[in-house]
């Protein structure tokens, strides 16, 4: 009887097992260009049932022009094939319980043009689409001129900003690196790839969260993220030599040269780069762009730059190489003023500060990359890293205190002079090896530092404490060195254990030893405030309670445990990991000397990630992390700092470990149909037990004394929305950006020299919106963009409700660019800004107009000779504000002012000689649809349309 209960059981589930496999069917097919038989890729393929017409599922094509879709059932259903530039192409189907599948063999599809008395009418690029979590930005929407490079490609994108430092955000998040064909492009520093890579060259810019090495090749989100820029190089320019030379020189002796020259194959780059300038093109100039730099750069003073640097990228079917290496050098001459509200209880102190600086510097990096697949189940990564930098600065200024009633408190005189060298290797070795094809593996890390710096510092002050009638005089030498080690090991073992479903498993140690020894020295005499001579060291008094020689030893075990399941739709990951750690301090020399502390805490942190695809355009993503942090050790010193009188800082032995939320909703949507994108993010995070300041004031001398305490109500928030739209006619564009932040910060003050005397709590609130719009409008011979901006920001203390501080910052912009005959091209750039609500006698409005001409000769237009003018109407300013829980700063660099450059430009280049040569506004050629989604080895790998498995295991079923 039981043997007869089994085969009926079997035979039940056979059934049922028969009918699932007929009910499900597999559709596919290939598409082809009518005229080349070339394949077409990306291309949109939706599937509509009938007779509704109802969306079912829908994919893209490959690279071949093949594609496949699964999981259809019984019925009638079209086939819609789109692709811009193409004619749609539609194509009736039937899945029936005899027919479980269907080959609809090749599609070729027909170019979508209209003839118009020999006129070839195609359709317009869309500035904007959206694949997965990628923005895909595509370049020939953007207008440039001829010969501009990436930095004026970017600074037209939707959601994107570049500051005077050339730091680069895109929908408010810092670009960490810029990629060229999924390889990494000089590494860390994207001012290089901003500064010299020629627009002409890139198909689109795709900006995305790169994944770390460990998150790509195993799956689990470690929640080290990077937001990249990833450039796609035109298929027909990837063979062959590009470069720039590039000598300028200007009135106040303004100078720039630059040599660019990069060689691109199927498998590999090199590009070697050098260049010097005085006009704040920090780190690398702009290389012949003729558009960008028309900002003036106003950066932190004036600064003349020296670099050259090489990199390369290298792969076959077994191993990728890359790495950069680069040396540069730097002058900085900076003038800062400043002015500055110090909160205190229901009054505040004001400050003024005047500074002079001189820094020269010395940087030599190099970064490498070694991936190593020596068959299809293993891979291994190696990244080591050097870098070593040297330092002379010198400044001088002179400040003042004032209380409520605006009366002296003090004023003092100071120099500084400090020399300082520094050196770092460091490293990561990774070996992966799956199991089987189901999602199983294991991984390996190792991760080593070193670092060993050394400093000379000498300062003079001089203060006199204007209501005590007193004077102060420190005439000091600081030799100060630090060494410090660390390494980290660790495991990782993934088990599939149910359909799409994996359980993961983590072990890490990390050791980490660091010593800093500082001795310091007062002068034996009064040598007034010229520095730096040797002979002070000589004729110099040690002082203990000024010194300090402390080392630390910390370790940790970290044991992680976390489930990650995969659908069609949507991905999810949850876990936790408990993280026991321990550290001891030991001080040698200095008022702690004796006074060695040890601490030992156990830090959890869970956390949950969860994608949601609506479609490939449209998709949802929520994530939250909780984790928990011991206090540094050096702020568990009772001492930590009596250098400067005016600003004693004391550590907290009784700190305790704090604990962070994090939450982060993000959301994107692609309307093909109308080419317009839109894209929401929101962030929030609040710290329980946050380690803050708590301030004594002496009323008499002006100088404060901080302490560190725990403090709870410490919070921020954040959210953007990014709209983007073509109207009608595609010639005009409209975008616009909205931000919003707001945060508060907890501190606590007291007026008072004595350390028993009760201070206040406060809490200082900070609230920024801000608002862009941009419009557009392009044809052949006229770009014109009109932009502008609104920022309001609010700082306002609890205990101070009277007292709110608003600056309103207002600029109402424009660039056209203008195509002449005769290869004659002028541009020009007004920016109108009106700063409301800053303290001190800073220039509040400004208009900055700048404008060049240019015209190209010569076989092909390689070669340019323009003119460039800069703040025409010598109206720069440079000033900003900093706002922390216990004082407001507005803060005015010195600026380069008005200035012009006459430029020689020629450009040398044999990639795609085939393509023709276009005239005018660089438009990069027609658009054919995008080329590449970012590399999948970039984030969790993705197959059968949906989100992959662990260590590129099988997509969603």
């Amino acid at each position: 009887m039981k043997h007869k209960l089994t085969l009926l059981i079997l035979c039940l589930f056979s059934t049922l097992s028969l009918e699932a496999q007929t009910d499900r069917a597999l559709i596919s097919g290939k598409l082809l260009d009518n005229t080349t038989k070339t394949p077409v890729e990306q291309a949109a393929i939706r599937v509509l049932s009938l007779p509704d017409s109802t969306f079912v599922t829908g994919v893209s094509s490959k690279k071949d022009g093949s594609f496949s879709i699964s999981s259809l059932k019984k019925g009638r259903y079209v086939i819609k094939v789109s692709f811009i530039g193409y004619a749609t192409v539609a194509k009736p189907f039937q899945i029936t319980s005899t027919k479980a599948s269907a080959n609809l063999g090749e599609i070729l599809l027909k170019p979508d043009a209209v003839m118009l008395k020999g006129t070839v009418v195609t359709a317009e690029a869309p500035p904007v689409t959206v694949v997965e979590d990628t923005m895909v930005y595509n370049a020939s929407a953007y207008r440039t001129q001829e010969g501009a490079m990436l930095e004026e490609l970017v600074k037209k994108l939707p959601g994107a900003e570049v500051s005077s430092e050339g730091k680069v955000t895109i929908n408010g998040k810092e670009v960490k690196k810029i990629m060229v064909d999924g390889k990494e492009f000089f590494s860390d520093d994207p001012k290089v790839a901003m500064k010299n890579l020629p627009v002409n060259m890139v198909e689109n810019v795709k900006a995305y969260d790169k994944k770390s090495d460990l998150a790509r090749i195993t799956g689990i989100d470690d929640g080290d993220e990077e937001t990249v820029l990833d450039l796609t190089v035109k298929k027909g320019m990837k063979k062959g030599w590009i470069g720039n030379v590039i000598t300028g020189t200007g009135s106040q002796n303004r100078y720039e040269a630059g040599l660019m020259a990069s060689q691109f194959k199927d498998n590999s780059q090199v590009t070697v780069i050098g260049s010097a300038n005085n006009t704040n093109n920090q780190g690398f100039s702009e290389f012949g762009d003729a558009g960008q730099g028309m900002s003036g750069n106003a950066g932190s003073g004036i600064n003349a730059t020296k670099s050259i640097g090489l990199n390369f990228a290298k792969e076959n079917d077994k191993i990728e190489l890359g790495g950069n290496v680069k040396y540069g050098r730097s002058d900085a001459d900076a003038k800062m003023k400043s002015t500055s509200e110090t909160f205190l209880g229901n009054s505040s102190s004001f400050g003024t500060n005047n500074n002079s600086s001189r820094r020269f510097r010395d940087d030599v990096n190099g970064n490498f990359r070694l991936e190593w697949k020596p068959d299809t189940l293993t891979n291994i990564i190696f990244r080591p890293n050097v870098s070593y930098s040297k330092t002379n600065s010198i400044s001088g200024g002179n400040s003042t205190t004032s209380n409520n009633s605006h009366q002296l408190v003090n004023t003092r005189v100071s120099t500084s002079n400090n020399l300082s060298d520094y050196v770092s290797m460091s490293g990561n070795l990774q070996i992966n090896r799956k199991l089987n094809n189901k999602g199983r593996s294991v991984t390996f890390r190792a991760e080593y530092g070193y670092n060993n710096n050394a400093s000379d510092k000498y300062s003079y002050a001089n203060t006199y404490f204007n209501l005590l009638d007193k004077t102060d005089l420190k005439d000091q030498y600081i030799d100060n060195t630090g060494k410090g080690f660390n390494y980290r090991l660790q495991a990782i073992y993934i088990e599939p254990i149910f359909d799409k479903r994996f359980l993961q498993f983590r072990y890490s140690y990390q050791n980490k030893y660091s010593a800093s020894d500082k001795y310091s020295y007062a002068a034996s005499e009064n040598y007034g405030p010229t520095i730096g001579y040797q002979d002070k060291i000589y004729n110099s008094d040690y002082v203990d309670s000024l010194s300090n020689c402390l080392s630390n030893r910390y370790a940790t075990n970290q044991f992680e445990l976390s489930m990650r399941t995969i659908r069609t739709k949507y991905m999810y990951n949850i876990g936790i990991s408990l993280e026991p750690q321990s550290s001891k301090s030991k001080t040698t020399v200095g008022p702690n000397k004796g006074k060695d502390l040890s601490q030992s805490v156990l830090n959890f942190s869970p956390t949950f990630d969860m994608h949601y695809r609506f479609s490939k355009q449209k998709q949802l993503r929520f994530m939250y992390r909780g984790s928990s942090s011991a206090p540094d050790i050096n702020n568990l010193q009772a001492v930590i700092d009596k250098t400067d009188t005016l600003n004693i800082k004391y550590g907290n032995p009784n700190l305790k470990p704090s604990y962070s939320n994090r939450l982060m909703l993000f959301f994107n949507n692609y309307m093909k149909e109308s080419q317009s994108s839109v894209m929401a993010h929101l962030n929030f995070s609040n710290t329980l037990n946050s380690v803050a300041s708590k301030m004594r004031y002496n009323q008499n001398t002006g100088g404060k004394i901080t302490d560190l305490v725990n403090v709870n109500g410490n919070w921020s928030a954040n959210g953007f929305l990014n709209y983007n739209t073509p109207l009608k006619n595609k010639k005009f564009t409209i975008s616009t950006f909205s931000n919003a932040s707001f945060s508060d910060a907890v501190s606590y003050t007291s007026i008072s020299a004595n350390s028993a005397a009760e201070a206040q709590k406060s809490t200082t609130h900070n609230m920024n919106l801000s608002q862009r719009l941009s419009g557009n409008f392009r044809c052949d011979l006229l770009d014109f963009t009109l932009n502008g901006s609104i920022r309001y920001s609010l700082a306002k203390n609890s205990l101070q409700v009277n007292s709110n501080r608003e600056t309103f910052d207002y600029t109402v912009g424009s660039s056209t660019n203008i195509n002449l005959p005769w290869s004659i091209y002028l541009s020009s750039d007004v920016n109108y800004n009106i700063k409301n609500g800053y303290s001190g006698s800073y220039k509040k409005n400004q208009v900055m107009w700048n404008a060049q001409l240019s015209k190209t000769f010569l076989r092909g237009n390689n070669a340019t000779l323009r003119f460039k003018i800069y703040d025409i109407l010598h109206q720069q300013s440079n000033l900003s504000r900093t706002i922390t829980e216990t004082m407001m700063q507005d803060t005015e660099y010195n600026t380069l002012g008005s200035y012009f450059m006459v430029h020689f430009v020629y450009r040398f280049n044999t990639l795609g000689k085939n393509a023709p040569s276009r005239r005018g506004f660089d438009r990069h050629g027609p658009y054919d649809g995008p080329r590449d989604r970012p590399r999948g080895g970039d984030r969790p790998p993705m197959g059968g349309g949906g989100f992959g498995g662990p260590g590129g295991g099988p997509g969603m079923m």
